[in-house]
């Protein structure tokens, strides 16, 4: 059920929307077949097309790429639609969504002008939700989550797409992922808590497949569509996330490996003791890079590359770490190493490496940094944890 504060237009309302559609999306299990067809047929009336001959269901990406790839070239097939079925619905949609915002904005903004002491809160309120709103819309038009329970920001990012089996494209140039499908959230609050019904109308067959299926590819006569994974594994943030295994798993076997939030490759988790700080240096993605120094562990990366201490005071101890290529710089690691304030039961005190800025001068300035505070703010608390 959705909650209460779900109906506010406020920031926190739209957050708490995207985590409830979210996890309807992404909750896994088996997809209701008919439901999905029904979807499919709704989406290509949408686009202006006639329903497809045949849906097929695969396990997952990896047998829908197989699949097409056999079939690619073939005539009976038709042309990919999702130019068509997707991006174009999805831009004209996220235009007219922009346009609606900005009017209720004026709306909102008039009366605080007209009158002293207006309505100022809902004003407010609105300019906050426009925000959220605006982020997450940039992020759907880029094909990404935006704020979603299961954070994958960066997986959708990175994610190449899927399988790479097709000769002359990429999975994704013909597919709409389920990053895709999930960035549509936005527009489904607009229609469902702010009542903008009659410009999202397009989107529904979407919405619903994205709730009955996971990947689509969509031809003119064939539709595939994929089942939803039956592996997800998150933190404790709703990241995507696994140390010991993928952290997505399809029933035909194509998986993804993460690592809070961040896809990486394979061999990070499985053959982790290969992490060196030579392999990490050759990274050039610097949030790769951290998710390989947070798998070897803070602690084994400064043994090994050998680190010298920046910054040494009663605080605990400043570590950096730059790289270059070809002398420019591509990148930095700056952590403070402290120690726990509580003892633990046999008397001993756990050490923890807590990330900071690069311009971060002193452990000092590093932790105060942890706390929001100057260092000078920092010196002068008489208790410290």
């Amino acid at each position: 059920m959705l909650d209460q504060k779900l109906l506010a237009g406020d920031a926190e309302g739209v957050g708490a929307y995207l985590d409830h559609w979210a996890r309807l999306q992404l909750a896994g299990g088996s997809c209701d077949r008919a439901a999905a067809a029904a979807a499919v047929r709704l989406a290509y009336a949408a686009a202006g097309l006639p329903p497809p001959r045949r849906i097929v269901w695969c396990g997952g990406p990896l047998q829908i790429a197989q699949r097409l790839a056999a079939v690619r070239g073939h005539d009976d097939i038709g042309a990919n639609v999702k130019p068509l079925l997707f991006d174009a619905i999805a831009g004209r949609v996220a235009m007219l969504a922009e346009m609606f915002w900005k009017e209720q904005l004026l709306a909102a903004a008039e009366p605080a002008t007209d009158r002293p002491g207006g309505p100022l809160g809902d004003y407010a309120a609105l300019k906050a939700a426009s925000a959220a709103l605006s982020g997450v819309a940039t992020t759907a038009a880029n094909a990404a989550l935006g704020r979603l329970s299961v954070r994958m920001r960066h997986l959708a990012q990175r994610l190449g797409g899927g399988p790479r089996l097709l000769p002359h494209s990429s999975f994704a140039d013909v597919a709409v992922t389920p990053p895709e499908l999930q960035s549509l959230a936005v527009y489904q609050f607009l229609h469902d808590v702010r009542l903008w019904q009659e410009p999202s109308q397009p989107l529904l067959g979407l919405w619903t497949i994205a709730r009955h299926a996971g990947w689509i590819v969509a031809h003119e006569n064939i539709c595939w569509l994929s089942e939803h994974p039956d592996l997800i594994r998150t933190d404790a943030r709703g990241r995507l996330h696994s140390a010991d295994g993928p952290a997505v798993r399809y029933p035909d076997g194509w998986c993804v490996f993460a690592w809070k939030g961040v896809e990486i490759p394979a061999w990070l988790i499985e053959q982790s003791h290969q992490i060196s700080p030579s392999s990490i240096a050759a990274t050039f993605d610097p949030v790769l890079r951290n998710c390989m120094i947070e798998i070897m562990t803070p602690e084994r990366f400064v043994k090994r590359a050998a680190l010298v201490p920046v910054s040494e005071d009663e605080t605990g101890i400043l570590w950096r770490k730059f790289w270059s290529f070809r002398g420019v710089s591509i990148g930095s690691w700056t952590a403070v190493e402290v120690q726990n304030g509580t003892p633990e039961a046999d008397g001993s005190r756990k050490r923890y490496f807590l990330r900071v800025p690069s311009n971060v001068r002193s452990a000092r300035e590093g932790v105060a940094w942890t706390y929001g505070l100057t260092a000078e703010q920092y010196a002068a608390l008489e208790v410290r944890t």
